[in-house]
């Protein structure tokens, strides 16, 4: 009698075990438009393809996901900006360090955020008005470079 009150205390504890990441944080991903233009972006990651959406200017593309147990989720997206092309690991390294302070510890939600500007793409852990300490610069336009993973394989829209 008494471990089945505690397994009902337990499965009462949290509220929505279907919703949520077990091991790892549920991550949730917004690249926004900070620039005076529309911008094309694609979404993907080895296993999921969010396709190309057109994000106007000040308007923002949001997903999420749950981390593999391994930390080897990565997310790619590429950027077409009138006659500019770049690329960026949405979802790897820079991100984890930036936007998970406490290392991957499941049953919570991690933000992260990227802005993109007319000089180049910036990351937070919050959502802050820009410009703001918050937001670290990552790189600038058309600087393709290491935030770019090496299965985007065609800068063509």
């Amino acid at each position: 009698m008494r471990s089945l009150l505690i397994c009902l205390i337990l499965a009462f504890s949290f509220p929505s075990i279907t919703n949520s990441c077990f091991f790892t944080p549920q991550w949730k991903m917004y690249i926004m438009n900070g620039t005076p233009d529309n911008i094309l972006m694609h979404v993907r990651s080895k296993d999921d393809d969010l396709g190309k959406h057109n994000v106007t200017s000040n308007g923002y593309y949001h997903w999420s996901f749950c981390d593999r147990l391994d930390s080897t989720t990565t997310f790619d997206a590429e950027f077409w900006w009138g006659e500019s092309y770049d690329c960026l690991e949405a979802f790897a390294k820079l991100a984890r360090t930036t936007c998970d302070r406490f290392g991957g510890i499941g049953f919570r939600v991690v933000y992260c955020y990227w802005q993109l500007r007319s000089d180049g793409f910036y990351i937070s852990p919050v959502n802050v008005s820009f410009p703001n300490p918050s937001w670290a610069f990552a790189k600038p336009w058309g600087s393709g470079g290491t935030l770019c993973s090496t299965h985007i394989v065609s800068n063509k829209a």
